[in-house]
């Protein structure tokens, strides 16, 4: 019994201590500072493992005739074996860990302190009439049209610029992108963005604006332009910005994010915490993982779904395969949405059982659309038409504020920042005009100014009530130098309206705004605190944003 004994304790430690090597390892990717609990599991399970696989090995040797001929021990061995029988004993009282683990770890919350939790889920490249809940009739969104249910939808929600940098740095921010410092003075501005954009330290940024005010805050993201050399860690708490190594495309996948947040939320002790969650599905390339094989089929040749090969090779096919690459590349990012879709609502699921939910202010929307051929072009950054400024928003309130189920007038996204500080108790900074958005239907709608091409000459918009007018400053006098919409009776924005005096004001405002933009940004290049110096892009670096189609060859 002796021996049984002695096997058994060696085998549980062992078992043990490597349970806890690969549970801190694990632990480690979640959130650092609290890897020992999240190491607890894996070491009562790997003490179990040990202690069985020790005495079938002790059984086994007990067979063969072979064992301890010695009659007795000297002192010091046992000892040390009595010492070894405790350690290997302790982590029996990890099982009560462990079953406690099932659920969420107690938060650690100021009963005095009744500001909800906010949690900011953006799902990149999302178009909304894609979704259910907007009106689409081809089932991608169950999870999203269930959220929406108990949560007011935004019909008119519209992003300050046509892709993620510049886009969020706004949503954050409150100001264009010239107003904090993302715009460089020129009519392309591609290789600035990629080789040289980054957050400015002096503009007010939201996630630093809510730490100060007592907030716990983290982000889970993947996009390479929100990664933290480019200003995006500031303010939090906990930042990771992951890129699946494994993966071709450099791209961490839906899944790969909620299983990152869910981890944080059920070892985050902090409350109240904002968090902010960032799926890049349905991003090109469109290869959702579980696309039905029945569909790649459908199409003879797998095309790359890049706006590379659109512009370079595809634009230029036969009339009929140009229009099946088309339905090809439409049919792709519709799975991408049904992807993202799953996922969210996986995360919503988990959100639910970790926090009060009732209390939560949670926002779901996009950082921009998604160019799928209305206007002959591919993926975003290319225009400021309807397709990549209109967005999804839904915002589940927290309870004890009355909302509508439904907002019809335009509204910002740079209205989020102040609709987050408001929630929070937090004052706005100095300078920050916009105002939170509306909980009820039938407000004044809102202007909203675009800026920010990545692709192409620079352009600018403005979007009212009744007009969308497009600015092209860096066209030459006797060329059209607007397009004029009329967004009452034409939101596919198919008839030109700039040869008519029709929005003459509209105009000379975007005009106004548009040289008031370009004198910001002057003011940054000229102050020196914006850095217009090559960012260090690792090679590594580049190899993504290649993947992702935002460096040619």
């Amino acid at each position: 019994m002796r021996r049984y004994a002695a096997a058994t304790r060696n085998g549980a430690l062992l078992g043990a201590l490597l349970g806890l090597g690969i549970g801190l390892l694990r632990g480690s990717l979640a959130w650092p500072w609290l890897s020992l609990t999240y190491a607890m599991r894996p070491a009562a399970v790997g003490w179990l493992v040990g202690a069985l696989l020790s005495v079938l090995l002790a059984w086994a040797r007990s067979r063969r005739g072979s064992g301890d001929q010695q009659a007795s021990a000297v002192r010091p061995r046992r000892l040390l074996g009595a010492a070894l029988g405790v350690l290997a004993v302790a982590p029996a009282g990890l099982w009560l860990a462990a079953a406690l683990q099932r659920g969420p770890l107690a938060a650690a919350r100021n009963p005095a302190d009744g500001r909800p939790n906010i949690v900011f889920i953006t799902i990149d490249a999302l178009r909304a009439d894609h979704l259910g809940c907007y009106g689409s009739d081809r089932g991608l969104t169950p999870d999203l049209d269930a959220f929406a249910q108990e949560a007011t939808r935004y019909d008119a929600a519209y992003v300050p610029s046509p892709w993620t940098l510049t886009s969020f740095a706004s949503i954050f921010s409150q100001a264009t992108p010239s107003e904090c410092g993302l715009k460089a003075l020129g009519a392309e501005l591609h290789d600035w963005y990629v080789d040289s954009a980054k957050l400015p330290e002096t503009i007010p940024f939201l996630p630093e604006q809510l730490q100060g005010g007592g907030y716990t805050t983290a982000a889970e993201l993947t996009n390479y332009f929100l990664a933290a050399e480019r200003g995006w860690g500031r303010g939090f708490d906990h930042f990771r910005n992951e890129e699946d190594p494994e993966l071709q495309n450099f791209r961490t996948r839906a899944e790969t994010v909620t299983r990152n947040a869910l981890s944080w939320l059920r070892l985050n002790r902090r409350e109240p915490f904002f968090l902010w969650v960032h799926y890049l599905d349905p991003h090109v390339p469109y290869d959702a993982p579980d696309t039905p094989a029945e569909l790649k089929e459908r199409y003879r040749q797998a095309w790359p779904t890049q706006r590379q090969f659109w512009y370079d090779t595809a634009r230029g096919f036969p009339a009929d395969t140009k229009a099946r690459y088309r339905e090809y590349c439409r049919a792709l990012y519709a799975e991408e949405v049904r992807y993202a879709d799953r996922w969210t609502g996986k995360f919503l699921e988990g959100l639910e059982r970790a926090v009060d939910f009732d209390n939560c202010l949670v926002v779901i929307a996009s950082d921009h659309g998604e160019e799928l051929f209305d206007h002959e072009e591919f993926e975003h950054g290319h225009t400021l038409y309807e397709e990549v400024l209109q967005v999804p928003l839904l915002i589940k309130w927290p309870a004890g504020l009355q909302a509508d189920k439904q907002v019809s007038q335009n509204v910002g996204l740079t209205g989020l920042a102040r609709t987050f500080l408001d929630a929070a108790e937090v004052p706005p900074a100095e300078g920050q005009q916009a105002a939170a958005l509306p909980r009820r239907e039938g407000g004044a709608d809102v202007e909203i100014y675009s800026e920010g091409l990545l692709w192409g000459i620079e352009r600018t918009s403005l979007i009212t009530g009744d007009y969308k007018v497009i600015y092209h400053p860096f066209r030459k006098a006797r060329q059209q130098r607007f397009e004029v919409y009329d967004r009452r009776r034409d939101r596919a924005e198919r008839y030109d309206l700039s040869h008519t005096e029709e929005a003459a004001e509209v105009r000379e405002r975007l005009v106004e705004l548009t040289e008031a933009a370009e004198a910001a940004a002057r003011r940054w290049q000229a102050s020196g605190q914006h850095d217009p110096g090559r960012l260090d892009l690792s090679q590594e670096g580049r190899r993504q944003l290649k993947a992702l189609g935002y460096v040619g060859e």
